[in-house]
């Protein structure tokens, strides 16, 4: 334990036999957690998105801002909601206090989505759910990747390290989970499920998967529709579009039962009110039936939806500026793409001194570009005549820093101008050109609900093998019948939720971002040894039938050397994953002379968009350089990217053994049979066995699952022999806990859907062995599941994550799976272990204390007291709950 000792009234604190390294993890991060992120208690998911301090303006200015509204389920109006999908997700698992330790709680979480959705339905809401697509919309991702490093490294990276360097007790107490809180990665497959089955069968609920990223689109349909735009990115007062009608957070929902008798009300007629005054306590928001949140009161079917809603209209009319001018004030403010510099320093920390609080930036950015324009429209200072927008931006930036110019390095000032020129476009939306509003203005094409066949995008990131020549005019007229039917049927699989988002990324930008989770930081990355070799399978494919991006001319080191302290200076705002941006507006656009400047900071690659013409083309030489895909994985404390080479599929069908392939007549493999596509998906995964191609489809996917992760592990122990490898290396009562846990459908009546916060710890045990075992099956489960995406065999091998409860998998593992075996299917494990009878470990003993009692030795169990987080009661009161 730690111990204090007070020297000259300053308090010391004297650490165990740590190693230095651990020492200075634990120091970091929680100067990292409670220095710069003072309410991660409050958000501890902690992804903040938008502009920042918009957030906390809007709620400080809300009487000013907001709009009241109200959706009663008497009404029998209907009212048209965007919801961004991943917002959505975020604050619904906070808000439901499910357990995220141990996995996820995905049955649970099921459960609250289709409630939360059933609810907005019952006040007259037609809801329209957008996930995105990719994380930017191809012009300089390049601004956008430090971002992203820095929030993965802060919301993921840190506080496993933080968990793993903390003793068990004080790790298993409610507040340092709170405080240490992640989404669980299945999540988002949980939802998608949930909400096609509601879909199925109710026609006020459609789920769009954007062409790019989620905000702009989600603006841009909304504008299409006349609705409101429902999440937490501040982006939103931002963007604008068409009839777009506000913006809803989704934190500012409030639930209420209408009462049957107003208390208090006296008589309406006359001028005075009678008051009664009463000894009574004041009743409860929850006895009163009143619930603040995304959740409704339960048992509640008569409610009412009060909500408040933000304009970029009245953003704008706040600040005296036009609407058009929100995306600069965004981008001088600070959003995820200026608040980075090439020359090293943050650029939002020339233009506000330190003691400047987040609102009083906002206001002096707003002062600042009114004050211009008006100057500006005084004809007889000609000095202050504004030519352009390029020039309101150069003058604003010249207003805007703290420092003399003369003081500043050559070029310095101009690097910040081209910084918010480029963060400004991030907000572009093209404007829709036709008559048709309302849902009858959706689908103007077959692959798109917003925009025609030739102006989306999506079809670009399916085309790139069809846009480069040969000069084998055959091949070339076979190629060009293949690639019309592998784009349309991947463009049809992503519109149908069976093509995952993520692979987006590494069809766009070549690079590839695996959900991180709660994992040991001593062991491998799970990314890497248990994903990687089946995502080089997938890269070969995706490579052959539509083609990857060029490899980039240069090397990733400056984003290695990214100081991930540039971007600290985010704001406690909006709080949902990885993505955002964009926007426009009605009227007089004063951002239009800006497009001429995206197109040339754009690569000429950039224009990927396919149009019907672009089909004749045949296809050019091969590239001399081999293509890479650059992954964005945990390297020791951090995210670091890494570089995997894509290989030939020919080639790893060659050196894999794969029999029954022929080299004539080459066809891709999504466009082979389904048998053959099956055959190809068995053999990656090792499982091409005749015992696992008899199972039921829905046994399918926990087989290949414990198949991969007990051969990998001891594949990995066979390489590098050594106790720590040996270690690593599955036991039979561990792969019977897992597919007890898969196949139980996740019903655990232990288990409650929304348990409230109790004081003492969690009821199973948060042992550091499951929670590896747990990372790697979900990692797992994502990769194959993601191979078959791209096979187009999903349906085959449906994944049922919304079955699933990571409590159950504790629990059983806590019982060293007695008896799991004779509660599985018949078969089932007969098929899993076919051919790997020799890589599993043998059982693990449980140590136990020995004490002697008159003279003879007894065994007890080791007991642990209790230790309450923060004893000491200061910012370091997490250390005194470390344990050697």
């Amino acid at each position: 334990m730690v111990s204090k000792v007070q020297f000259n009234g300053t308090r010391i604190y004297i650490l165990p036999e740590f190693t230095l390294c651990n020492c200075i993890d634990i120091l970091r991060i929680l100067s990292s957690c409670l220095f710069r992120h003072p309410l991660i208690s409050a958000a501890p998911h902690g992804l903040v998105m938008g502009v920042h301090g918009l957030t906390t303006y809007l709620r400080e200015n809300q009487r000013i801002l907001a709009k009241a509204i109200q959706f009663p389920s008497s009404s029998t109006d209907v009212t048209s909601i965007v919801v961004d999908g991943w917002s959505f997700i975020y604050e619904l698992y906070e808000e439901s206090k499910l357990p995220w330790v141990y996995g996820g709680e995905y049955k649970a979480f099921s459960s609250c989505v289709e409630g939360v959705v059933k609810a907005w339905m019952a006040v007259g809401l037609r809801v329209y759910f957008v996930f995105d697509a990719i994380f930017w919309k191809g012009s300089a991702p390049e601004l956008k990747i430090p971002t992203l490093i820095s929030r993965l490294n802060h919301s993921i990276i840190e506080r496993s390290l933080l968990f793993f360097r903390t003793s068990e007790t004080s790790r298993s107490t409610p507040r340092f989970l709170h405080e240490t809180r992640m989404i669980p990665p299945l999540a988002y497959y949980a939802c998608l499920h949930a909400l096609y089955e509601i879909a199925s069968s109710e026609d006020t609920l459609q789920v769009h998967l954007a062409d790019e990223e989620g905000d702009p689109y989600a603006v841009e349909l909304a504008g299409r529709l006349g609705a409101f735009v429902v999440g937490n990115d501040s982006d939103f007062v931002i963007l604008n579009s068409g009839k777009y009608a506000g913006y809803i957070q989704l934190d500012d929902m409030l639930w209420a039962v209408p009462n049957s008798v107003d208390p208090g009300s006296g008589d309406e007629d006359g001028e005075f009110r009678i008051v009664k005054k009463t000894k009574a306590k004041k009743k409860s928001a929850a006895q009163q039936g009143i619930r603040r949140g995304l959740i409704p009161p339960e048992h509640s079917t008569d409610l009412t939806l009060s909500v408040s809603v933000y304009t970029p209209a009245a953003l704008a009319s706040h600040f005296k500026i036009p609407v058009t001018l929100l995306p600069l004030l965004g981008a001088l403010i600070g959003n995820d793409f200026s608040n980075q510099s090439s020359t090293q320093r943050n650029v939002q920390s020339l233009f506000f001194e330190r003691q400047l609080t987040l609102s009083q930036r906002l206001s002096r950015v707003g002062s600042t570009l009114s004050g211009i324009l008006s100057a500006a429209t005084q004809k007889r200072k000609a000095r202050h005549q504004v030519g352009s927008v390029m020039d309101l931006i150069d003058r604003s930036v010249h207003e805007l820093l703290i420092r003399p110019p003369s003081t500043m390095a050559s070029g310095e000032i101009d690097a910040i101008v081209d910084r918010i020129v480029n963060a400004t476009l991030q907000y572009a939306i093209d404007k829709y050109d036709g008559d048709t509003f309302g849902p009858d203005g959706l689908w103007p094409s077959k692959i798109c609900a917003l925009h025609r066949a030739e102006t989306c995008r999506l079809p670009g990131l399916f085309s790139r093998a069809l846009l480069l020549s040969t000069d084998n005019e055959a091949d070339a007229a076979e190629h060009n019948t293949q690639l019309p039917q592998l784009y349309l049927l991947y463009i049809s699989a992503y519109r149908s939720g069976h093509l995952q988002p993520k692979l987006m990324d590494i069809l766009n930008t070549g690079t590839f971002w695996p959900r991180l989770f709660l994992e040991n930081p001593d062991a491998e990355n799970v990314a890497r040894s248990i994903g990687r070799p089946i995502r080089e399978w997938i890269y070969a494919i995706l490579e052959d039938a539509v083609g990857l991006p060029e490899a980039p001319e240069e090397t990733d080191s400056e984003v290695e050397q990214f100081d991930t302290s540039q971007v600290d200076e985010e704001d406690e705002d909006e709080l949902i994953d990885v993505v955002e941006e964009e926007s426009e507006d009605d009227g007089t656009d004063l951002l239009a002379p800006l497009r001429g400047e995206l197109q040339k900071l754009r690569a000429p690659d950039e224009e990927s968009e396919i149009p019907a013409s672009v089909i004749s083309q045949s296809r050019s030489h091969i590239p001399p350089r081999p293509k890479c895909v650059i992954e964005y994985i945990r390297r020791g404390t951090r995210v670091a990217p890494e570089s995997v080479t894509v290989s030939d599929i020919s080639e790893l069908l060659v050196s894999s053994a794969f029999r029954g392939d022929s080299q004539e007549d080459w066809t891709p493999l999504p466009l082979r049979s389904t048998s053959e596509r099956m055959s190809v998906f068995l053999h990656i995964l090792h499982s091409r066995t005749v015992a696992l191609e008899e199972l039921p489809s829905e046994q399918l996917m926990c087989a290949l699952v414990l198949r991969w992760v007990v051969r990998v592990m001891h594949l990995r122990a066979i390489e590098s022999p050594s106790k720590e490898r040996e270690k690593e290396k599955w036991t039979r009562s561990e792969a019977g806990a897992f597919l007890a846990f898969y196949t139980s459908g996740g019903h655990d009546d232990n288990l409650r859907t929304m348990p409230d916060p109790g004081p003492g710890p969690e009821t199973t045990p948060i042992s550091s062995r499951s929670i590896q075992l747990m990372a790697q099956v979900l990692m797992a489960i994502e990769s194959i599941h993601h191979l078959s995406q791209v096979l187009l065999v999903s349906e085959r091998v449906p994944v049922r994550v919304h079955t699933l409860s990571g409590q159950t998998f504790h629990m059983l593992l806590a019982q060293k799976g007695l008896n799991c075996r004779d509660t599985l299917p018949v078969g089932l494990w007969d098929a899993c272990t076919e051919g790997l009878s020799d890589t599993f470990a043998e059982e693990r003993q449980v140590k136990v204390k020995k004490s002697k009692v008159n003279g003879k030795s007894i065994e007890r169990p080791p007991v642990r007291k209790a230790v309450r987080v923060g004893a000491a009661g200061g910012q370091f009161g997490l250390l005194a709950d470390l344990q050697v």
